[in-house]
């Protein structure tokens, strides 16, 4: 009889200690746009890879770079159980062929508390306006979550930084850390996205070492393909171990970072996209 009361004491108070752990995986996907220039890589070859790797790794929440609309209307009645946020560069939902940086989540664990864009630029709030130097206007699509089963709330963060603007480079993940801190104030935060900026960048340091975030990576007790690249460019043997596509994770409150690893999958013969996507396995702490 003490042996099974144990077991009952156990199922009432234990089970609820494991429900408060938190555990998610997360993921920066740069999902190459529609060049309708490149007849190889084309995207309708390219979409059942992505679909692929979705299904297989069953992300929980991804933040994507690049997209257009009519990307987005491709991938997601092949994706069911996944919703996204977003809207264009250009501050619109409608024109079908514009980079998005989407937030995509498993609808049935998480609500949508709030969501939002700023523009990476001298006037965040202005849709549409390229910052500083950049070749295109980029935006940062951010959200606050609140997980069902817990009700555990966290903000993610999802970007694209310029790739040839000098001072748009450097300002951007200083406007960021900005908006980081007036937005999610003491939350638990993620920061996905092609920062267009590797590990040995002095721009890197500006995130790296802000005391706010912290690179995943750098983290991780566990780290699968350590020296690859996360920008393929097609080739079947992509060489260097250079860093653009990061996940970061708030430092206070800190997240646990189990593992991460680069995907380097392929679906018959070629790459669902330029750039491989980045996963790691967190836990988010009890107390937000």
């Amino acid at each position: 009889m003490r042996r099974f009361a144990f077991v009952i004491l156990s199922i009432f108070f234990v089970q609820p200690l494991i429900a408060q752990q938190l555990k998610l995986k997360v993921a920066s996907y740069n999902i190459q746009y529609d060049n309708q220039k490149d007849k190889i890589n084309t995207w309708e070859k390219r979409l059942p890879g992505v679909v692929t790797i979705f299904g297989k790794y069953q992300f929980d929440i991804v933040g994507a770079q690049e997209p257009y609309l009519v990307q987005l209307n491709d991938l997601m009645p092949q994706i069911p159980e996944y919703a996204y946020l977003g809207i264009n560069i250009l501050g619109d939902t409608t024109t079908l062929r514009r980079h998005y940086t989407p937030i995509i989540y498993k609808k049935d664990k998480f609500d949508v508390l709030d969501w939002g864009t700023f523009w990476f630029s001298e006037t965040p709030n202005v849709p549409g306006q390229k910052g500083w130097d950049a070749y295109s206007a980029r935006i940062c699509t951010w959200a606050k979550f609140k997980y069902k089963q817990t009700a555990k709330e966290f903000f993610f963060f999802n970007i694209h930084f310029d790739h040839l603007g000098n001072i748009a480079r450097r300002e951007s993940p200083k406007l960021l850390l900005a908006k980081i801190k007036e937005i999610a104030a003491s939350y638990p935060v993620f920061v996905t996205g092609d920062f267009n900026t590797n590990q040995y960048h002095e721009n890197y340091k500006i995130l790296s070492e802000s005391g706010v975030l912290k690179d995943s990576y750098e983290i991780a007790k566990n780290i699968r393909n350590r020296n690859t690249t996360t920008y393929n460019d097609y080739k079947p043997d992509p060489q260097g171990d250079k860093r653009i596509d990061h996940v970061y994770v708030s430092q206070a409150p800190q997240i646990k970072v189990h593992s991460y690893r680069i995907l380097t999958d392929s679906y018959k013969g070629i790459y669902p996209s330029d750039h491989f996507p980045v996963m790691v396995e967190v836990e988010i702490p009890k107390k937000n």
